[in-house]
């Protein structure tokens, strides 16, 4: 399965669908990250400033929106969530965790060779 097709199921079984803002900047940001994993060592300047121009709107808004999706997808499927971060979560990721998060489940799951 390839790498844009794994996220978007990923995101589709956390409950986080196209209709929120944030679906898009999360799939930009985890993109990013995948691109370059460095970029989690410095997420406002190297994620969040970059989906903002991508998506023509503030950086603060990237980490808002991307928050929102983050708790909707503890609330509606936490065991999922659990599942893919491969460890415990007690309560709803940070933005940066769940990117990280994501950016790691995709990596051990996708069977396209770049």
């Amino acid at each position: 399965m390839n790498t844009t097709k794994l996220l978007n199921e990923t995101l589709q079984s956390l409950g986080i669908s196209k209709r929120y803002k944030g679906y898009r900047q999360l799939q930009l940001s985890v993109e990013l990250a995948l691109d370059d994993e460095s970029r989690l060592q410095c997420i406002t300047e190297n994620i969040y400033n970059q989906v903002a121009e991508m998506c023509n709107c503030e950086c603060f808004h990237i980490e808002r929106n991307i928050r929102t999706v983050a708790s909707h997808a503890w609330k509606v499927n936490s065991q999922k969530l659990t599942e893919i971060a491969g460890y415990t979560l007690c309560s709803s990721p940070s933005v940066s965790e769940l990117i990280s998060i994501l950016v790691t489940y995709i990596e051990r799951n996708r069977t396209d060779i770049y």
